[in-house]
Order: structure tokens, then sequence, then C-alpha cells
């Protein structure tokens, strides 16, 4: 049954880089952070039950009861904050890294579906969320020794819980940003827990976005990008309606 959900997804920052052999152990130590991040943003039990969480390879998909979002945006960021740069050191010295990027969106979700849980027009805007240029630069263009997580809160959750004064951040602690990926073009507010600067650019390419298994694209279908959850791809122009949500496309269903 459809319900209003709140939607967290988080992103490892050059994941790829990583030797094969280390993938593994980087998403443990993900998940490791996420729940430690809950459980001291008291949401311990609300991690542990959560209907509704999926593996992108680089990260993690979660749909959490909405009663979870107030905590979702404060204090969960600082906490999330605080987890990876108590295991920085331990990273440091096998040659790993891990910081993170995290998208927080609210939507109707139907996540006790039997088949195709979780396939929304909400989980598809948050991972657009998570694929913002203005995200992605607030981590590589910051200090990989001082910031190691950065968030992007969609506009209804920003004008429902920050402006609505449900949570104890302010406005001012936030930056509007448009983003603008694929058809997705729309505010949202960045979040930097702990906030720094490069004085030069980081070296190199600017980090793209990875692409695991779970998101390489499928063969067949039409053209105009999709999203897969829970190993179902849905694709397409123009817009059709998934699970009760609005999505993009002439959509094509393909299960792994």
């Amino acid at each position: 049954m459809e319900a209003f959900r709140a939607l967290l997804v988080v992103d490892a920052e050059r994941f790829s880089a990583h030797r094969d052999v280390d993938l593994r152990t980087v998403h443990e130590e993900i998940r490791r952070a996420l729940k430690t991040a809950c459980r001291k943003s008291r949401l311990g039990e609300t991690w542990e039950n959560v209907r509704f969480m999926e593996s992108t390879g680089d990260g993690i998909l979660a749909i959490l009861p909405l009663e979870a979002a107030p905590a979702l945006i404060d204090p969960f960021p600082r906490r999330l904050q605080d987890a990876l740069a108590a295991a920085a050191p331990r990273l440091r010295a096998r040659g790993l890294h891990l910081r993170l990027r995290a998208a927080l969106h609210m939507g109707l979700v139907d996540d006790e579906r039997p088949e195709a849980p979780g396939i929304s027009a909400a989980t598809i805007d948050v991972n657009r969320l998570l694929d913002a240029a203005p995200l992605r630069d607030a981590l590589s263009r910051s200090d990989p020794e001082v910031t190691f997580t950065a968030f992007i809160v969609s506009a209804d959750l920003f004008a429902a819980y920050v402006a609505g004064g449900r949570t104890k951040l302010r406005e001012s602690q936030f930056t509007r940003v448009q983003v603008r990926v694929k058809r997705f073009d729309r505010p949202a507010y960045l979040y930097v827990p702990t906030p720094s600067a490069l004085d030069e650019p980081p070296d190199g390419p600017p980090d793209e976005p990875d692409e695991p298994e779970a998101r390489r694209p499928r063969p067949a279908g039409p053209a105009g990008g999709g999203v897969t959850i829970n190993g179902v791809t849905i694709s397409g122009d123009g817009a059709q309606n998934a699970i009760g949500n609005t999505v993009g496309g002439d959509f094509l269903q393909e299960r792994r």
C-alpha cells in the first residue's frame, strides 16, 4: 500500500577507484557508518526494522517511515560525519578512503508490494538529487581530511521540516541550488555538516558517477533514460504511471 515515506540514498565518492578486492570492505564500511549514525540519532530501531533497503553497489537506498524525517535532517548528517571521521584513520592505514554524498526526499512509495517494491517517482527523484553537480562539488572542493559527507535535501522536505521549524537547523545553514539531471530540473538545499575548502582544485579528473552493475544501462527499451530499483528497470519517453506515481516514459520493466 502506498504511503508517504522518507527516502535516503548515499553514494561513495570515487568508489570505483579502489581495487576490486577492496570494494566489499568499503561497502561494508558504508553500512557500518549508516548504522552507527542512525543509532546515535535515535533511529537505531527504525534502521534495524526498515522494510526496504537496497545496495546500489557504491551506496545504499533506504525507505524509512516519514516520522524519521526530522532526525534524518538533524542530527543524522552530523552523526554520519562523525562516524566517517572516526573510521578514516583505520581505512587510511589500509589505503582506503570513504566520503559519502547523501540525498534526502519524501514522497509516496509502496515499500511492501511483493513484486517490485519501492518503485515510484519519489525513488527516481531522490536518485536524481544524488547525482546533482552541486552535491558532487561540495565534496570534491572540500578538504578530504575534514569533510566526510555532504547532504542535499529536496525542496519538499526542506519546506516541511526546516522552513517549517521541525528541526533545530536554521534555513541559513543550507544553500539553495538548482538540480539539473536528465529531465529533472528542480531546486534543492545543500547542507554540509563540517564544511571546508581546498586552496586549489583537486588533481585529476572530476568525480564522475560510478556505474555499479545495479545502475548500468540495460539493452533494449526506448531512449530517455531510466532507473533500476530492486532489479526492475523503468525507462522510456513521455509519461507513464508506475505504482500510482508518474515516471518518465513508455516504461519497460526488466528483472535481473
